[in-house]
């Protein structure tokens, strides 16, 4: 009868107790390779966690990839408010209306007045200001008012010509020096000059710190 505490020698074949690390007889070696490598097994398992948790992580990214785009594509876009001459824009502390555009050649009077320059035409515009807020408002926190185009050219006042239209139109009535107080509504003016080819065709607009007022 085969005793079961016995086992035979990977090695030299003669007969062991069972669980011996060593041979008695040829001294080699009886533990797999897991018992003879502990630390390269245990370092082995953590590599391998490790793929797998890539490789899961990998799949749930792509998902979540997948399900972002379809909801971003679902999602309906905003479109941009274009305000109209007339209408009130709101802004940081104060709101801006555009009350009036005119095309002109010359502004001023018989006595200082500005002409247009050759090819060129003036868009002349009046605007109110009035201090939304609870404190006075310097003429540095108003939004910056500009001309633009249709592909977003921005174009800057013509400082002399706003100065003639100012006298011209005898509304302006702006702070400079001082502060705008809360409640209080002033009228401004500025002049641009353009293209006058330019301005005859496309779409313009007054820009009101990040807002548009439509011209034409």
């Amino acid at each position: 009868m085969t005793n079961n505490r016995l086992a035979n020698c990977k090695t030299c074949g003669k007969e062991i107790a069972k669980g011996v690390k060593k041979c008695p007889h040829c001294g080699k070696d009886q533990r797999n390779f897991f018992g003879r490598h502990k630390i390269l097994s245990f370092i082995g398992i953590l590599i391998l966690f490790g793929i797998i948790g890539s490789a899961l992580g990998g799949e749930e990214e792509v998902s979540n990839e997948g399900s972002t785009s379809t909801t971003t594509a679902a999602s309906p876009v905003k479109a941009e408010k274009v305000f109209k001459v007339g209408e009130t824009v709101p802004a940081d502390k104060v709101e801006i209306t555009i009350t009036k555009f005119e095309e002109k050649d010359q502004v001023g009077n018989e006595f200082i007045n500005k002409a247009v320059s050759e090819g060129g035409t003036f868009i002349a515009i009046q605007y109110k200001i009035n201090n939304t807020s609870k404190k006075p408002v310097g003429m540095f926190d108003y939004p910056a008012v500009s001309l633009v185009d249709e592909e977003g050219t921005e174009f800057d006042s013509d400082i002399d010509a706003s100065s003639n239209y100012a006298i011209e139109t005898n509304v302006d009535n702006a702070k400079i020096a001082s502060d705008l107080n809360p409640g209080i509504t002033v009228t401004d003016t500025k002049v641009f000059e353009v293209s006058k080819e330019s301005f005859s065709t496309g779409k313009w607009f007054i820009k009101v710190g990040d807002k548009k007022v439509q011209l034409k």
